[in-house]
């Protein structure tokens, strides 16, 4: 990409903030600047993707799966730390063989519609969530039953060693978003409503499916001191720009974010805003069709490891995402397991490099490669950033925006694009695997497999968290030698907040839980 390429997307990016609060088009629901401000007790969101479906089973997950955290309780919750604290479950016990986990319930809780919840309840739930094949139901493959111990303990077990078991059942992850029994006996309802048990529950009858979602408190949480709202409202801004524009009038105090929003609008806050951000994710290009199967080219690891090359992670980050990002190909952030900073040096910003591994692979003149990304800001710019890169080596970008998950997931199904721009979280390897590198990973459509990279992920995933870093470094490393991704950057999650809320910090929980923003006074 010439610096004049560049400088066009980086002019869009800065419009981003150009439009004029009268020109926007905001969700339905919004109350106006006077009346939000009026209504204290009202938490209003904005969040960056429509809901994939209300279901948990069938849901995406972190920035996508913000809608399910009002309603649905974990089991347990991962805090900033890393560390676990009671949600649904007080007490859980891992395996000396991590092949099993015993979970000990708080008695007293209850689903939104007055149920107990109870172990019987809890192995309904994790049972449909696994039937249902949904994108994440890869992480309990290997289940192979639920124990009932009494009314309130059940036994989850796995037919192979899952260090980290207990980190499936958090909201990231959503298996421990617990479903009520009356919930699974109306399955047709569980798209557009909610059957949790968390501090709220769906007032479908005022929300707009794929616009605003509004929840009520539900009367029957167990904690009444931790509702802090007698309202709360998700409104759906896939245009960033507008979701900013609309907390400058006052209309949400929390937007959901990324890091290029984040930089072209830090320039420009109002007095009562501020940025939150924590370095919990990996953006950029994944390689789907590795074995050829709709694109021939894409079987040839020099083909993809010239795409590694011709990308300017440093130039990309640095003028798109500034401080809200690193140059990085790698799937784990610094900080997180199998990170490794000598792998930073394998794949230099070298065009000559990726012009010969292109010759030498059998395509001087390059190709057409079919890319789909989700509508939203960051990967729109990025795919725009990244194609101009790999033009200069032949490579043609033919893309396909897709509006929503819904769309994206079945077309990946389809093997509609062989590669997709994405952004992604980082995480305990042993999950992370189950989305990216596992053949049956919900971005690994194509079931790509390497039969030195499964032995290793073996190895790994046998070994106690504490003992694993090397072993996953391997993995990783293997991982950046395939070339399966192209990865432009090391990215933060993002939130823009008025001063009319306190939140945490994001930290190994990679998204911020609704439950923990709460009135600044």
């Amino acid at each position: 990409m010439d610096m004049n390429q560049f400088n066009d997307i980086l002019i869009g990016r800065r419009s981003l903030l150009g439009a004029s609060a009268a020109g926007l088009a905001l969700g339905a629901g919004l109350a106006g600047p006077a009346q939000a401000q009026a209504n204290a007790k009202v938490l209003t969101v904005g969040g960056a993707f429509v809901p994939l479906s209300m279901d948990p089973a069938n849901s995406g997950n972190g920035r996508a799966g913000l809608h399910l955290a009002p309603a649905y309780e974990p089991l347990v919750r991962t805090q900033a730390d890393g560390k676990f604290a009671p949600a649904l479950a007080t007490a859980w016990e891992l395996s000396a063989d991590s092949k099993e986990v015993t979970f000990t319930l708080r008695q007293g809780a209850k689903f939104s519609d007055g149920e107990p919840v109870t172990a019987e309840a809890c192995k309904k739930s994790i049972e449909y969530f696994v039937g249902k094949k949904g994108p994440f139901a890869a992480n309990l493959a290997s289940m192979t039953g639920i124990d009932v111990l009494d009314t309130y303990r059940f036994k989850v077990k796995v037919s192979v060693p899952q260090p980290a078991l207990i980190e499936l059942f958090n909201g990231y992850w959503l298996a421990g978003y617990i479903i009520s029994p009356k919930g699974l006996a109306s399955a047709n309802l569980l798209g557009a409503q909610t059957f949790g048990a968390g501090p709220y529950k769906l007032d479908h009858t005022a929300t707009v499916t794929g616009k605003t979602y509004t929840f009520l408190p539900n009367e029957h949480y167990y904690d009444k001191s931790r509702i802090k709202w007698e309202k709360l409202i998700i409104t759906v801004f896939e245009d960033q720009n507008a979701g900013i524009q609309a907390m400058k009038a006052g209309q949400i105090k929390l937007l959901v974010s990324d890091p290029l929003s984040a930089q072209a609008g830090s320039a420009n806050l109002s007095k009562n805003m501020r940025i939150q951000s924590d370095a919990v994710g990996w953006t950029g290009l994944i390689l789907m069709d590795r074995d050829g199967q709709v694109q021939p080219f894409l079987k040839d690891v020099r083909v993809r490891q010239a795409i590694n090359h011709a990308i300017d992670r440093k130039l990309i980050s640095q003028a798109l995402l500034g401080r809200f990002a690193e140059p990085s190909l790698q799937l784990q952030s610094r900080g997180f397991m199998g990170y490794d900073a000598a792998l930073e040096k394998r794949y230099p910003f070298d065009p000559a490099k990726a012009k010969q591994l292109m010759d030498a692979a059998g395509y001087p003149n390059g190709f057409e490669l079919k890319v789909g990304y989700v509508n939203n800001t960051l990967s729109r710019f990025l795919t725009q950033a990244i194609a101009g890169q790999l033009k200069k080596i032949g490579i043609k970008f033919v893309t396909e925006e897709y509006q929503g998950f819904g769309p994206f997931l079945a077309a990946g199904r389809n093997k509609t694009y062989s590669a997709l721009v994405f952004n992604s979280n980082s995480s305990v390897p042993n999950l992370a695997r189950f989305q990216t590198l596992d053949p049956k990973g919900s971005l690994n459509t194509y079931g790509s497999e390497d039969a030195t990279l499964t032995k290793l992920m073996s190895e790994a995933a046998l070994l106690p968290l504490s003992k694993a870093e090397a072993a996953w470094k391997k993995v990783y490393a293997q991982a950046v030698e395939l070339a399966w991704f192209a990865p432009v950057a090391a990215v933060h999650v993002c939130y823009f907040a008025t001063s009319d809320i306190k939140m945490p910090q994001a930290g190994q929980s990679l998204v911020v839980d609704l439950i923990d923003v709460v009135p600044a006074k």
